[in-house]
């Protein structure tokens, strides 16, 4: 088969494995998605849309980034900032589609709130940063700032929209660890010890026995961010969207081979070996490992629900039917409405992504709109009982 990884990306592994021995797999993903120069992230082609290698919801129509201001702006009210600066938070931006779409929206409803809040946006990619800025500039200039790490003691709001899947993940097969050598001419799996006693103890602390017979993802990554952001969040909410599960559904034998994929030009295989630096590598999330490092740092459950009861929360049946009436006579009417069905359906958006919203010292527990409605028998509790 012919090698499409990226050549000097492969060489570069390769030689850190001559030089250090075999790495584990997370070393190998936090290379190939984010070495700064030929990572996949950093390279400069196109990754979301037809021309990419994915989609998402924000690139699949514009009522997503809408709806999710929406529900800042609801936010926003709770946390009763007075005439406090608001902060808005958010990893991994993209193009930047998502910060357009909630600046929209408040400069539009709410202009007074506007005018107090300013926009952070934590990128490590230098060519996604340069789409960001020409699609937000000239516009919202004075609005967004970009830094490299999330500052401390912020009121306001954290979001992340498909961040979190993306961070290096450690790949264990029953109790070993998966790591990368190189022998022969190309990169080779091996079974050893665990590179840290925090996967021995992972599973204990969900009371999950571990089967030999199966592979895990451990994403110790997530758990250091979700740490950082509620020890740097005075107070306000953190808005997370992804695709995963509570670990009570993620760890079954419907996932004995893991949840690790990747894509690549709309393709999806689970051959991390191809395209090196070339391909999207992602893995679903544990939410229940997520909630329960966000409560160790003050950041309480407010809710936890799927993308379909979400968005119906937060009034997209009406715009659904606004251009279901418009349908006969409008070809744009008819794209609007599928495109809103797609972020809808329950065999695809729907149901794959969810929402986990936390909060820190609010002034009184929170309703908010995108909770309205119950996706699981029992809602906001994040455990193997869904």
């Amino acid at each position: 088969m012919e090698n499409l990884s990226n050549p000097k990306l492969t060489e570069f592994i390769r030689d850190e494995i001559k030089s250090t021995g075999p790495i584990s797999f997370a070393r190998f993903m936090e290379f190939a998605l984010y070495h700064p120069e030929w990572g996949y992230y950093c390279s400069p082609r196109e990754k979301i849309g037809p021309k990419g290698d994915y989609y998402t919801s924000l690139s699949v129509h514009p009522i997503f980034a809408t709806l999710l201001g929406k529900q800042v702006l609801q936010m926003i009210l709770a946390i009763q900032c007075n005439d406090e600066k608001i902060t808005l938070i958010e990893f991994g931006a993209g193009e930047g589609t998502l910060c357009l779409g909630i600046l929209d929206y408040l400069q539009k409803q709410a202009p007074e709130i506007f005018s107090r809040v300013t926009y952070i946006i934590i990128e490590k990619s230098l060519s996604f940063q340069a789409r960001q800025k020409e699609r937000l500039f000239p516009a919202y200039a004075n609005n967004v700032l970009w830094m490299d790490n999330m500052p401390q003691n912020q009121i306001g709001i954290v979001l992340s929209n498909e961040f979190v899947d993306a961070l290096p993940v450690h790949r264990m097969r029953g109790e070993k660890e998966v790591y990368v050598d190189w022998e022969n001419g190309t990169f080779r799996e091996r079974l050893e010890g665990p590179s840290s006693p925090d996967l021995v103890s992972y599973f204990d602390r969900l009371g999950i026995k571990i089967n030999e017979q199966f592979d895990y993802e451990i994403n110790l990554a997530a758990l250091d961010w979700m740490r950082e952001v509620g020890q740097s969040l005075k107070k306000g909410f953190v808005l997370t969207v992804d695709y995963g599960y509570p670990s009570g559904q993620l760890v079954t034998p419907a996932r004995k081979r893991g949840t690790l994929l990747c894509y690549y030009k709309h393709t999806v295989c689970e051959d991390p070996y191809q395209h090196i630096g070339e391909q999207d590598m992602t893995s679903h999330i544990d939410f229940t490992s997520l909630a329960n490092v966000g409560e160790s740092v003050g950041l309480h459950v407010s809710g936890f629900t799927d993308q379909t009861h979400f968005l119906m929360g937060l009034g997209i049946a009406q715009e659904m039917q606004g251009a279901a009436d418009q349908m006969e006579e409008s070809e744009v009417a008819r794209k609007n409405f599928v495109a809103m069905k797609q972020l809808m359906a329950p065999d695809r958006m729907g149901k794959t992504f969810k929402i986990l919203i936390q909060e820190k010292s609010a002034a009184f527990p929170t309703p908010l709109d995108g909770l309205t409605y119950k996706a699981f028998p029992k809602d906001c509790q994040l455990n193997s009982t869904f």
